[in-house]
């Protein structure tokens, strides 16, 4: 299991770089998502105010149940548990998974929390696996630009050749990552391949990036026609998801459908199945692999030297100005989940938020009073009407 550095230990690695900075994927990322909350944190330096997101946390509690259990201080079967108090940690401490909607958020923390016991009850540690946990990575993108870091899981393993491979897992507990979104969202992994690279001069083939997306689970389900199909699904829609094709294979099969499926829906489980229904149904959990290329990670290396020069040249006029302006953004509706229900910042401190809101504010005062105007007309239209 990897250490976290001390400051001091860090200090030693700049002199090492002769940099004055060693940048992370959240700071770069911060400015990327949101370039005031940047300013407020890395500019400024102040502090979040609002820490009742409980997104952050839990993700953060599920990422030590799973060390824990990897380095053997947990079983699997206390995963569970550790998971329940944490719950009641993060409810004590009030945090909501939507702040503006009690009945939104409790529905949300249904689903949410079922899927995640579903997948400590159920995960089991990958066999035959070398596993360094929190391992502290290191990542020259320039002379300048040394990026630092902790890779959640790096598994290292000799193949058929006994040649080294590596394997890089990220742990997710937000909603599954497809198409456009994995490829944006991806960027932290093709880091930390790289760092890897520097460090063993292992050839890129040799290394792999994935996650672990923690509120799903993979289904292969055997087709009609004997071909197997693969379908990610959330944990708790698991006896929903696949009644059909769990009805169709009892029907082939020679079983009364009716005869199974109260369970299914039930238990959300394809556990009393028929065993020679269930063969056709193989569940594991949900690896997605991302691909690794030369072409993505030099990509990546370019937009973190553009940003970087970037921020450092605003960070320079704000110095001389004081202009806050070099950092504000447009808030667009676009903009209004994240700001809402993810930023650390309220619209007391994020003031181009607090503008947008003001704004909608206004909007909606002024709605209400033309549709105040409206109704008097009509009655005045109506007396009239009378006489």
């Amino acid at each position: 299991m990897g250490t976290r550095k001390t400051k001091e230990e860090l200090n030693e690695i700049k002199k090492q770089y002769t940099v004055n900075d060693l940048w992370s994927w959240s700071r770069y990322n911060t400015y990327k998502s949101d370039h005031y909350a940047y300013f407020l944190k890395y500019i400024k330096h102040v502090k979040e105010d609002r820490k009742d997101s409980i997104y952050c946390a839990s993700g953060g509690y599920c990422h030590d149940i799973l060390e824990n259990y990897y380095n053997g201080k947990l079983k699997q079967e206390d995963m569970i548990e550790s998971y329940e108090d944490s719950l009641m940690t993060m409810n004590l401490a009030g945090y909501k998974y939507d702040r503006s909607d009690e009945d939104k958020n409790d529905a949300i923390a249904r689903k949410y929390e079922s899927c995640i016991k579903h997948f400590f009850r159920n995960h089991i540690k990958p066999d035959n696996t070398n596993m360094i946990l929190e391992m502290f990575c290191l990542i020259k993108i320039t002379d300048d630009i040394i990026f630092n870091g902790y890779i959640d899981n790096c598994d290292v393993y000799k193949d058929e050749n006994g040649e080294k491979r590596i394997i890089i897992t990220d742990y997710k507990t937000s909603t599954i990552y497809k198409g456009e979104k994995l490829e944006k969202e991806s960027g932290q992994l093709y880091l930390y391949a790289e760092g890897i690279r520097q460090k063993t001069k292992l050839p890129l083939d040799h290394i792999s990036i994935r996650y672990l997306f923690l509120k799903y689970v993979t289904v292969n389900i055997m087709q009609a026609n004997g071909k197997w199909k693969e379908r990610q699904i959330e944990r708790n829609q698991i006896g929903e998801k696949l009644m059909s094709n769990a009805k169709m294979w009892l029907k082939k099969c020679g079983y009364n459908p009716d005869d199974y499926t109260e369970d299914i829906i039930l238990y959300n489980s394809l556990d009393n199945l028929p065993d020679d229904v269930k063969e056709k149904f193989i569940f594991s959990d949900c690896y997605v692999q991302i691909p690794l290329t030369e072409e993505k990670i030099n990509e990546l290396k370019e937009n973190i030297i553009e940003t970087v020069n970037e921020i450092n040249s605003k960070s320079e006029e704000y110095n001389k100005t004081k202009d806050e302006k070099l950092f504000w953004i447009d808030v667009t509706e676009k903009d209004e989940y994240f700001l809402s229900v993810l930023s650390g910042y309220s619209r007391k401190l994020h003031k181009p938020y607090n503008e947008y809101l003001e704004q909608k504010e206004m909007f909606n005062t002024n709605t209400e009073e033309n549709e105040n105007e409206n109704e008097i007309d009509n009655d005045l239209l109506d007396f009239l009407a009378d006489l």
